[in-house]
């Protein structure tokens, strides 16, 4: 009987040990390949949104272009300017909204960042050291009297606050089973909808609904919504959910988009 117990507790000790030390990544990021690895890290781009404000081949843009109230803005070339930063500084500006340099960064999600798992945050800087540098460094930003006042009254805020702020507020953990679909909310979704996924009805790019809204999709429905950003009986839907869908969703695995289904139809069921 003894050694009965004695097996059991072991045993619920090992689960317990493996439960805190299991991680949670994309899939792909637990190879032991160095060139899967880097593919992997190549995906990781799309589906971050890394492409969003760098452009396509990470070169940069001038992202207040169409807005001159704002800026001059620009979305830093990363081909020229990744080779002269060590990992631990580039580590700094992604999670944690640190310049080595300007001290803070403006414009970087490293709120959502911040939750990268350190085998995907790796698989995106392999990647990125395999970048060739193309065109110029693009200058650092200039603040407009729109961009002053935004910042005075709180509502542009640096990357570092931003990190600060939303460190301890993230989606509802609904157990390991759920848990590649929370993760995955984690460092893309609640870039829009928010650290608790519940939505913005006042954005300044329209409405962004709590994803509460998963209770009305089908599998099939949400497969046509994240990659090709339709929605169900076609609605109506923001225009940038549309394009993030193609450009970025679209490069989840279909594991993955069955892992996010999953927890977000969990969640809407616990409301």
């Amino acid at each position: 009987m003894r050694a009965l117990v004695t097996a059991f507790v072991s045993a619920f000790l090992a689960a317990c040990d493996a439960s805190r030390t299991s991680v949670t990544t994309f899939d792909g990021a637990q190879t032991t390949d160095k060139a899967g690895l880097t593919k992997h890290g190549e995906r990781l781009v799309h589906v971050l949104g890394c492409t969003g404000c760098h452009d396509v081949g990470l070169q940069g843009t001038f992202f207040t272009k169409d807005e001159p109230q704002y800026g001059p803005l620009y979305a830093s070339n990363l081909s020229v300017e990744l080779p002269r930063y060590s990992v631990s500084q580039i580590d700094g500006m992604i999670r944690r909204g640190v310049h080595p340099q300007r001290a803070t960064l403006w414009g970087m999600p490293s709120e959502i960042f911040q939750h990268l798992s350190d085998q995907d945050f790796s698989a995106l800087v392999d990647y990125l050291r395999t970048l060739k540098p193309i065109g110029q460094k693009l200058p650092p930003p200039q603040f407009s009297p729109q961009d002053r006042k935004d910042i005075a009254s709180g509502n542009y805020k640096p990357a570092a606050q931003l990190v600060r702020e939303t460190k301890y507020q993230s989606p509802v953990d609904l157990g390991p089973r759920f848990a590649l679909g929370r993760y995955i909310t984690e460092v893309t979704c609640a870039e829009c909808h928010g650290p608790r996924l519940e939505g913005n009805p006042q954005a300044p790019m329209g409405r962004i609904p709590n994803l509460i809204v998963a209770a009305g999709y089908s599998r099939p429905q949400f497969e046509t919504l994240m990659t090709r950003g339709i929605a169900a009986n076609n609605r109506k839907i923001n225009p940038v959910m549309a394009g993030v869908s193609r450009t970025r969703f679209a490069h989840f695995t279909r594991h993955e988009r069955d892992a996010l289904f999953a927890y977000l139809k969990a969640r809407a069921e616990r409301q």
